[in-house]
C-alpha cells in the first residue's frame, strides 16, 4: 500500500483517480422510493415523457456514489473531518447501469489558521462510461501536516 499523504505532499495540479462505481437499477429504485419519489426516478414511462431515456438517479444517490468513488482517494490522505463549502453540479442525467469514475484535481493549497493542518481545494469530475462529465464538485478538505 502507498504511504498516506500529508498536506505538504500535495501540490496544486496533482490529480487522483477514484474507484469506478455503478448506478445499479434496483438500488436507484429503492433509494428513490424512500428518499425522492418523483416520477423520473421511479417510472420509466414518466421519465420518457420528460424527454429522458429511462429513469434517472436522484441527486442524493449520485452524491452517495460520488463519495464511494472518492473513498479510494480520501484513504490515501491524512484527512481530518472536512468537506466545507461543497458545491455540486449535475451536468448529465445518470441512468441505471451507468459506470462513473471520479477524477480529483487539486486547485489550491493553504495552511490552516490552526497549527498542524492545511486546506486543499479540490475539484472532482465524475465521468460516465462514455467519458462525459456527468457531475462536477468542488470542496475544501482539511489534511494533517507532517
Amino acid at each position: 500500500m502507498t504511504s498516506k499523504l500529508y498536506f505538504e505532499d500535495i501540490q496544486v495540479g496533482d490529480k487522483f483517480v477514484g474507484d469506478t462505481v455503478v448506478a445499479e437499477r434496483e438500488k436507484m429504485l429503492s433509494f428513490a422510493a424512500e428518499f425522492d419519489d418523483q416520477p423520473m426516478h421511479l417510472d420509466a414511462d414518466a421519465a420518457r415523457g420528460m424527454g429522458l431515456k429511462d429513469i434517472i438517479a436522484t441527486g442524493s444517490y449520485i452524491f452517495a456514489l460520488h463519495a464511494k468513488s472518492q473513498l479510494a482517494i480520501w484513504k490515501r490522505f491524512h484527512m481530518l473531518p472536512s468537506g466545507l463549502g461543497i458545491n455540486i453540479s449535475f451536468l448529465l442525467p445518470v441512468y441505471a447501469e451507468d459506470t462513473l469514475t471520479g477524477e480529483m484535481e487539486i486547485l489550491a493549497a493553504r495552511p490552516s489558521s490552526k497549527p498542524g493542518r492545511g486546506w486543499i481545494d479540490a475539484k472532482v469530475i465524475f465521468k460516465n462510461q462514455n467519458g462525459d462529465n456527468a457531475v462536477e464538485s468542488k470542496a475544501a478538505l482539511l489534511l494533517i501536516c507532517r
